[in-house]
């Protein structure tokens, strides 16, 4: 699959999710940890929303 593929799959899937995170609160996650998140990762949180996806049902929000 692609990332697009992946992406729509989980926008497709998604139920009651919080609004996509702002490139400001994804930037200061990546200092916080100190390294970038994955780019598939990182286009979730900015495209899709701001956790609540993945296997094991609600995920972590970037703040």
């Amino acid at each position: 699959m692609t990332e697009e593929e992946i992406i729509a799959a989980v926008r497709n899937r998604a139920v009651d999710l919080p609004p996509p995170a702002s490139p400001e609160a994804v930037s200061d996650a990546e200092k916080v940890i100190g390294y970038p998140l994955p780019r598939l990762l990182r286009r979730l949180y900015l495209e899709v929303a701001n956790g609540g996806f993945g296997p094991q049902g609600p995920g972590k929000v970037v703040r």
